[in-house]
């Protein structure tokens, strides 16, 4: 277990401010932005995509240009939102053919169209009966086996099926199991107690979940417990009904998968590490992590403390509804032959935590994108607040042996015009200040913050002067001023590269 928090404040007011931090971070812990920017990401996608499968044009216009009530059950249906990634990654490749995705849209475009009331998702259309996994705490639904009507409906159906098996790795693996009814009771109440539990970051994750499967799936590791789908099996969750044998573990078990997907949806918009292919190596486990791994292994285990923090210090009330917690965290065995089975260490989610945060600590400052240092301070910080024995900051070498440098701006060519490049599809929202944008003849979207879209806004035809010139008068900081200078010519650099601007002489 994590090192008791500081007896200088009390342990629920420290876990309480772990769980609003966790929701606090607009790009990585607020759901309503994380959402927001993914609806954004869908309608131009889909704009993408209609450009370059005329036979699909109409559908996927008239998909991207819904209101978001209508557009959300289309974008977190796990078979459209499936299609959807697919054919973004065959356009970013030049290898996309006819749009999946507007194959299976096809037959819901009729209501989009006519503004009808927004309707369930085409895959929770097929259940019969419909069954909430936890009712007035989001729109999840239990998955059973589906009952189609029609052969729209039976191809959905059919799709369905193929990334249930696929997400489990056994294209043999028998249907969902249909859970009985004592089954979903302790999955609700254990969405309940994670909610009371976490009010921010408990109730946040189960937002990102749209279906709950039951299965039985065994493999050389052991049986299944619970998994996420992410890309095979987006905005789904699966657990062996031994799950939801306690509210207890059933809520760890919606926590560490929720967590999961919200982390998913949050990348979706913002990478965080600019070698995607960098290793890093973990002792209790044979070979080596990505750093993306990493990341997403220490937002988990940053969950899971503060869960269990929240659970030691939870009231009576609490107790006497959902029973006590457990008094023992469960350990996790590393896999043999490992250094940390050798050991003896690395066997508890506090240890690993640890770990991996130093591992997040010793990278060079340039492995990660600026959103990734956003999301390492973010979830350290929030560490801290349920492990006084959390890694904390160091102090770079450099900054201690070396003077500081004066800022010298990027070359930037003085002379010249600066011209946003034509024609662009684009998204805006002004709430999170930030514009995603494509160009026509490209195939890869762009997200700019404010500073960025201001600078973009003003590459109208102007001189690099002239857009410092207006930039100040923008932001309200003085023309002359070295952060102003900073600011455009880092925008403009990006811009560049990006090629959504040229600076011609």
């Amino acid at each position: 277990m994590p090192a008791s928090p500081s007896a200088a404040e009390p342990v629920t007011d420290r876990v309480a401010q772990a769980d609003t931090m966790l929701c606090a971070d607009r790009q990585f812990g607020d759901s309503a932005a994380i959402g927001e920017r993914n609806l954004a990401r869908f309608r131009l996608g889909l704009t993408m995509l209609a450009r370059h499968d005329g036979e699909a044009a109409d559908v996927l216009r008239t998909t991207a240009s819904a209101a978001d009530e209508h557009l959300r059950p289309l974008l977190y249906d796990p078979v459209l939102r499936n299609c959807f990634e697919v054919d973004l990654a065959r356009l970013e490749s030049g290898r996309l053919g006819p749009s999946s995705f507007g194959s299976y849209v096809s037959g819901y475009v009729p209501a989009l169209a006519a503004d009808a009331p927004p309707a369930t998702g085409p895959c929770e259309a097929l259940t019969h009966p419909h069954r909430s996994a936890w009712p007035g705490l989001g729109d999840a639904w239990v998955l059973t086996e589906p009952a189609p009507h029609g052969s729209s409906q039976e191809m959905l159906a059919g799709r369905l099926m193929e990334l249930y098996r696929g997400a489990l790795g056994d294209s043999r693996a028998a249907g969902p199991v249909d859970p009985a009814d004592s089954v979903r009771a302790v999955l609700r109440e254990g969405a309940e107690l994670l909610a009371t539990l976490l009010p921010a970051a408990g109730a946040g994750v189960l937002g990102h979940v749209t279906m709950v499967g039951f299965t039985h799936r065994e493999s050389e590791e052991g049986p299944l417990q619970s998994m996420s789908g992410g890309d095979p099996l987006p905005s789904t969750v699966l657990l062996a009904p031994e799950r939801c044998t306690s509210p207890w573990l059933a809520a760890e078990s919606l926590l560490h998968e929720g967590a999961h997907l919200k982390l998913f949806d949050a990348l979706r918009t913002g990478s965080v590490v600019k070698n995607a292919t960098e290793r890093v190596p973990i002792p209790w486990r044979i070979g080596s992590w990505t750093v993306i791994r990493v990341f997403v292994a220490l937002h988990f285990y940053v969950h899971l403390l503060v869960f269990r923090a929240a659970a030691a210090a939870a009231r009576e009330a609490v107790r006497e509804r959902f029973g006590p917690p457990p008094s023992v965290e469960d350990l996790d065995e590393p896999s043999p032959g490992t250094p940390a089975a050798r050991s003896g260490q690395y066997r508890t989610s506090a240890e690993r935590a640890r770990y991996l945060a130093e591992c997040v600590l010793s990278l060079p400052e340039e492995a990660l994108t600026e959103n990734g240092h956003r999301f390492a301070r973010w979830l350290l910080t929030a560490l801290r607040l349920v492990d006084d024995d959390a890694p904390r900051p160091r102090g770079r070498a450099a900054a201690t042996t070396r003077p500081a440098q004066p800022w010298q701006p990027p070359e930037n060519p003085s002379g010249g015009v600066l011209q946003r490049i034509t024609p662009v599809d684009a998204c805006a929202l002004p709430g999170l200040g930030q514009l995603v944008v494509s160009p026509t003849r490209s195939a890869r979207m762009h997200w700019l913050n404010a500073r960025s879209w201001t600078v973009y806004s003003l590459c109208d035809g102007r001189d690099l002067g002239s857009v410092r010139t207006a930039y100040a008068r923008a932001v309200g900081l003085p023309g002359d001023s070295e952060e102003v200078d900073r600011q455009v010519s880092d925008s403009v650099r990006r811009l560049v590269a990006a090629d959504l601007i040229t600076h011609d002489m």
